[in-house]
């Protein structure tokens, strides 16, 4: 790499990274300035992170990662600026087309970048395939400024089938079909499945309310016969009551007569056989 786009990468990260790490605390004066030197930094950074120049690599490392920063592929993961450089140079070996940055969103402390990683590998020179990817950078401040210390690279499975032209034809055409309309009758069975375990709840809860309601129906209805033959039973108890208390009264009344005569017999008697002597 020459000295002047050294020098610029230092002054880009003296100058940017100022603005970066005062993006939690700026002021809607200087909001739209900062904001453009941060989107100016990170699109540099991402220049310079994807190129395939060793040495440019290498500064990106050494001046924006972190001794311990994490590197995660979909294939390995690694740990460390040596080892993501190692990483870097056996990447660079086996493929031999850079991939392209197409959009980065970023806010000062994440850096989404969106990418299409060109597939070429140099034995194969004739293969070529083009891959949409993600990288992630997470930034974290420092002493010297926001420096990154997780890098993720991300490749989607729907990605990788698309850009392999027969899979990604067969893929797009007959796949996805085949799985939308087995998704779509599996949704209609469900759908109907669903209406008629509604209905039949429905219609158990319409049998219970109506046995509920004969329960309670039959309830007060046995309740009020039991009423009323309890109070026919009462009333027939009165009048053999009634019926039992004039017979002993009649029965008394008779006795008591019975005395009378007895009593007055007796006397009658008595003075007829004094009368006698």
């Amino acid at each position: 790499m020459s000295s002047s786009n050294r020098s610029y990468g230092s002054s880009t990260r003296s100058s940017s990274v100022s603005g970066v790490s005062g993006i939690s605390n700026i002021s809607s004066f200087n909001h739209d300035a900062i904001t453009d030197r941060n989107m100016e930094f990170i699109w540099w950074l991402a220049n310079r992170l994807t190129s395939y120049d060793e040495e440019m690599h290498k500064e990106i490392l050494e001046d924006f990662f972190t001794d311990d920063a994490k590197y995660v592929h979909p294939a390995l993961t690694v740990e460390g600026r040596y080892n993501i450089r190692k990483v870097f140079r056996v990447w660079t070996s086996l493929n031999k087309d850079e991939p392209e940055v197409t959009n980065i969103v970023f806010d000062g402390h994440t850096a989404i970048i969106s990418l299409v990683q060109n597939l070429r590998p140099r034995v194969f020179p004739m293969l070529h395939l083009q891959v949409p990817a993600t990288t992630t950078l997470l930034f974290k401040d420092t002493p010297e400024g926001p420096m990154i210390y997780s890098h993720q690279d991300s490749w989607s499975l729907e990605g990788i089938v698309q850009s392999m032209p027969l899979l990604g034809w067969w893929y797009d055409h007959i796949a996805r079909n085949v799985l939308g309309a087995v998704l779509t009758s599996a949704g209609g069975f469900l759908h109907t499945a669903n209406q008629t375990t509604g209905y039949l709840q429905f219609r158990a809860e319409e049998v219970q309310k109506m046995s509920t309601e004969i329960i309670e129906k039959s309830s007060a209805e046995i309740q009020q016969r039991s009423k009323e033959m309890t109070a026919k039973a009462q009333l027939m108890v009165d009048q053999a009551k009634d019926t039992v208390e004039k017979r002993v009264a009649s029965a008394r009344e008779e006795v008591e007569r019975m005395r009378a005569m007895m009593s007055q017999g007796g006397a009658k008697a008595i003075t007829g056989t004094h009368a006698s002597g």
